[in-house]
């Protein structure tokens, strides 16, 4: 077992070795030894030799350029967690050159790498999220990446945040700031180039902020003769507002008077309504008195009148019926005498008495004239305006009548003696 894990050092250190040896003759250009000693070590799945040659055949370093080829040895290191293979596989997705785009993709590699405190990763990363590229736009997320690439001395980073100070975007608009950021950028500038690009945006933003300073300053000064101004023109307004105040006060004041007084005459009037109203209402409480003490006596009237028309009635249809009977009886007798004397029956049947003359006869007595049932009411009776009250209004439910009103004569014949 000791032995097995001093072989492992000693290859491990061997490799190691030789890592570094195509590292050096990379780093001067000796890019055919270069490729020579990282072919076998990435094919033992070194992520540096796997990167490294992954770079050879992008750049077309002695290798013919193979993006794909490219692709796959970065694919591998970048599977082991190496950072530098994670972000060149990002950005090869990113730019879709020799294979298809891919922004999900680049911005899945580059978050790995950018996790991992590569800075180029972290300023990719910012830059998708500001371009939304592969998610929605988001320069809050942008700014953020900015700064972690920016705290690593990145030229770009620093830039992108002078940027975004200029703009607005994602940071509240700050010049100041953004001539500060752009100062640092060319700070960590890694040519003259972009060193001086990065110096005359800040004089662009330092004369602006200069311009505007002085502007600022001459609109502050207009602003405060202005409201110098507009001071002596408000104590003017307020002795005039005072002089209009006064006034109004001292027609409020009359005015309250005049209410006053008015309110004294409606009050008035309205009392005298009251007790008219109050005299009316108490004359018309006593004429729906007396139309109620009326009602009721013509009421209790109308019911004596009905019960004595009853009574009449009935006594007629007493007497009718009695007489019908006797007359049936007459007939059976008349009927029973015809049989035993025909002769007789024959004469009597000439000259019958008339059964309704004999019924007068036996009603009459001792000289008193006979009249017929009353069953309705007179014409006078019929014009007074509570017995036109007491019937059912027309169009209300079926009943019986108070009173059936039909005009007819009022017939006093006297009954044949």
């Amino acid at each position: 077992m000791k032995i097995l894990i001093i072989f492992l050092l000693l290859s491990t250190a061997a490799q190691a070795g030789e890592i570094d040896e195509a590292l050096r003759a990379e780093e001067a250009g000796d890019y055919v030894k270069a490729a020579t000693l990282f072919l076998p070590l990435a094919q033992k799945g070194d992520p540096v030799a796997e990167y490294n040659l992954g770079v050879l055949y992008a750049q077309n370093r002695v290798i013919q350029r193979d993006y794909s080829l490219a692709m796959q040895w970065y694919l591998a290191a970048a599977e082991q967690g190496y950072a530098q293979a994670q972000t060149s596989l990002g950005m090869l997705y990113e730019s879709g050159t020799g294979i298809p785009q891919d922004y999900q993709k680049a911005l899945h590699w580059l978050t790995l790498a950018a996790m991992q405190r590569n800075a180029t990763a972290q300023l990719q990363v910012g830059q998708m999220y500001a371009a939304g590229l592969g998610v929605p736009q988001d320069y809050r997320e942008a700014v953020k990446w900015y700064r972690l690439a920016s705290e690593q001395g990145n030229a770009i980073a620093h830039a992108r945040l002078a940027e975004c100070y200029a703009k607005g975007w994602g940071v509240a608009q700050n010049d100041a700031m953004a001539a500060k950021w752009y100062g640092t950028a060319a700070n960590y500038a890694s040519d003259e180039g972009q060193r001086n690009r990065y110096l005359a945006s800040r004089t662009v933003l330092e004369k602006d902020i200069a311009s505007r300073k002085t502007t600022e300053e001459r609109v502050e000064n207009e602003h405060k003769a202005v409201q110098t101004e507009a001071a002596r023109i408000a104590a003017e307004q307020a002795a005039v507002s005072q002089a209009v105040e006064d006034a109004k006060l001292k027609l409020v004041a009359q005015a309250a008077f005049d209410a006053r007084v008015r309110a004294q005459e409606l009050n008035n009037v309205k009392k005298e309504l009251d007790d008219v109203k109050k005299e009316l209402t108490r004359v018309k409480a006593d004429k729906e008195r007396s139309r109620a003490d009326q009602r009721s006596r013509l009421e209790a009237q109308m019911a004596r009148r009905r019960a004595e028309i009853n009574a009449e009635a009935a006594r007629r249809r007493r007497e009718i019926l009695a007489e019908d009977r006797r007359a049936q009886a007459e007939k059976e007798a008349l009927s029973k005498a015809s049989k035993s004397e025909p002769t007789k029956t024959v004469a009597a049947a000439a000259k019958p008495e008339p059964v309704r003359a004999r019924t007068a006869k036996t009603t009459q007595g001792a000289g008193n004239v006979m009249y017929p049932a009353k069953t309705e009411l007179s014409d006078d009776e019929l014009k007074h305006p509570l017995i036109r009250e007491l019937q059912p209004p027309v169009g209300s439910l079926p009943g019986k009548p108070l009173i059936k009103i039909k005009q007819i004569e009022w017939s006093k014949k006297q009954n044949d003696s």
